[in-house]
């Protein structure tokens, strides 16, 4: 069974992606038909469509799928060091706040900084 906390932590990568989206949303008929889409210190050598803003939305959200199932059953998990039975329950939650930090924080990378220059001007 999942804490209540863990279950609420793991709604913030997803708050953030919806107010990601909503804030394209809201840019998107403003944003040039073609957006660099590659490159580096000013220099664009890849340029394509503007629905390519869409793409990290996308693969963050099957990110948080497979994070989301590992978190809902920590019991399928094969460890790399022997835990004991009665240690079992502690170390779930500890993998499960890990997994927790690492969807925020793959969230944060790959939504508004994907494209920020872009979408905020």
């Amino acid at each position: 069974m999942i804490p209540k906390h863990i279950k609420l932590l793991f709604c913030i990568p997803f708050i953030i992606i919806i107010g990601y989206t909503v804030y394209l949303l809201t840019k998107y008929s403003s944003i040039p038909d073609i957006i660099p889409i590659h490159g580096y210190g000013g220099r664009n050598d890849g340029f394509g469509s503007k629905l390519f803003l869409f793409a990290p939305i996308v693969l963050n959200l099957i990110i948080l799928v497979f994070i989301g199932l590992t978190i809902s059953k920590p019991d399928k998990i094969r460890f790399t060091f022997e835990v004991e039975e009665e240690d079992k329950e502690k170390t779930y939650y500890q993998y499960q706040l890990v997994l927790i930090i690492l969807s925020i924080f793959v969230t944060l990378i790959m939504s508004p900084l994907s494209f920020s220059d872009v979408v905020f001007k």
